[in-house]
């Protein structure tokens, strides 16, 4: 009796532990969102009424919505902090260096989309328990959806894989095929899954692929790629298979910078930009300067020239955090997303099904591979490639996207919390009955 005393203090002490270690991460959330947000009220003369709303709604909101899900499902509070940190840095970023309100205002509204996104990925995962029986069906929607823009698209910065909807709304839907890719590679190679559903399953991606290349969208290429590699190596633990699909895919690379102009184009940029930093270099020598002049404790909220980067608020907006905040605090927030990835790893290597563990695996993939092929290319680490940075960029595809992969991730750890309580209670119920 005293063992089994002894045990649920324990068990309630490391709780009680948890619990105050996950207010006080929510604490500091908050605390970022309302400062920064009031510097920035106090900025302008007169007041920034937009600033002075967004200071009082994102703190509530993180609160109501930490608050709130985990008491309906036993989700990883955490992991669901993290991700709204991110979320109000973005916000915070753009409401600072945006030349108009209208872009930080439309991307608290995507935040708020990316909420009920998420938790219908929480509703998704939970209900269904597999795919397999769907999975043709999501494949032929998914091509249809990343080939459109080839029919309903316009060529922008590049690309074609932009469908415009109205005056000011566009919609990108490779970015939505990354979460349904997830689905059908989880799907597909799960244990019981044999060799015909994995060949069908890497033809459905390579068809995925060439229209990206065609729409010469490399970014989304590239992480469409990488990640049916990676999953078929946590499938299949195949070392050859996996360094021969690698190998191919160099090769791909190789041929296409001999065949497209704008892929050497990228090739030089990345070897040395300041051959031409006026023209074709000017994206990353504006970018490494802002990096440079951001020092380690950065310029501060309201200072430094961070619209001197192109696309600051979409591709290059890690060289404008850097600028604002220093090097010191974009480590963190790098940092931040290594958690992330580590906790997802967590969740799941405790998934108690394949399909769990692969879309868990899948989730943790694309957003560590997303946030290492920007900020790669963005601090000239590899050629740069047009993607967003998870949850901080501008942008409601990648936005909704990313918090419906989350979701999925948020809604696996809950089932494994479920898992672990039903064994608590087995195991309880079993010493009850031998005394």
């Amino acid at each position: 009796m005293a063992f089994k005393k002894h045990r649920a203090n324990a068990a309630l002490l490391r709780k009680v532990v948890l619990r105050a270690n996950t207010s006080l991460l929510i604490f500091t959330v908050m605390l970022f969102q309302f400062s920064a947000l009031l510097l920035l009220t106090f900025k302008t003369d007169p007041i920034d009424t937009q600033a002075l709303i967004l200071a009082v709604a994102l703190p509530v909101g993180t609160y109501l919505v930490t608050s709130i899900l985990p008491r309906i499902w036993p989700i990883d509070r955490a992991l669901l902090t993290l991700t709204l940190f991110l979320c109000s840095l973005g916000i915070v970023t753009l409401k600072d260096i945006a030349r108009s309100p209208i872009t930080p205002r439309n991307q608290a509204i995507f935040v708020l989309t990316g909420i009920f996104a998420m938790v219908a990925g929480i509703v998704f995962i939970r209900r269904l328990r597999s795919w397999e029986k769907w999975t043709p069906w999501l494949m032929g929607l998914t091509l249809l959806a990343v080939a459109s823009p080839l029919v309903l698209g316009s060529w922008q910065g590049g690309a074609k894989n932009w469908i415009k909807l109205g005056e000011n709304f566009s919609v990108q839907p490779s970015e939505f095929g990354k979460v349904a890719l997830i689905v059908i590679l989880a799907s597909s190679f799960t244990r019981h899954a044999g060799w015909k559903s994995m060949l069908i399953t890497l033809a459905f991606s390579a068809c995925c692929c060439g229209l990206l290349l065609i729409e010469r969208d490399l970014g989304a290429l590239l992480l469409y790629f990488l990640l049916t590699v990676f999953l078929f190596y946590v499938a299949t633990s195949n070392l050859y298979l996996t360094l021969a699909g690698l190998g191919a895919g160099a090769a791909s690379a190789v041929v296409a910078y001999y065949l497209f102009d704008h892929v050497r184009t990228r090739v030089e940029i990345w070897q040395n930009p300041w051959a031409d930093p006026q023209d074709k270099g000017y994206q990353i020598v504006q970018a490494l300067i802002a990096i440079g002049s951001g020092g380690a404790f950065g310029m501060g909220l309201g200072l430094g020239m961070p619209r001197n980067i192109p696309l600051y608020h979409s591709d290059f907006i890690f060289a404008a955090v850097s600028e604002e905040f220093g090097w010191i605090f974009a480590v963190c927030v790098l940092a931040v997303y290594v958690l992330i990835i580590m906790r997802g790893v967590s969740v799941a290597m405790s998934a108690r099904t394949s399909f769990h563990a692969m879309t868990a695996f899948g989730v943790v993939a694309m957003i560590g591979l997303q946030t290492l092929v920007i900020v790669g290319g963005v601090i000239k680490l590899i050629p740069l490639t047009g993607v967003t940075l998870p949850f901080v960029c501008s942008g409601g595809s990648s936005m909704v996207a990313c918090m419906g992969m989350m979701g999925m991730l948020l809604g696996i750890s809950s089932i494994n919390a479920q898992d672990e309580i039903e064994d608590l209670h087995k195991l309880e119920w079993r010493e009850a009955m031998r005394e």
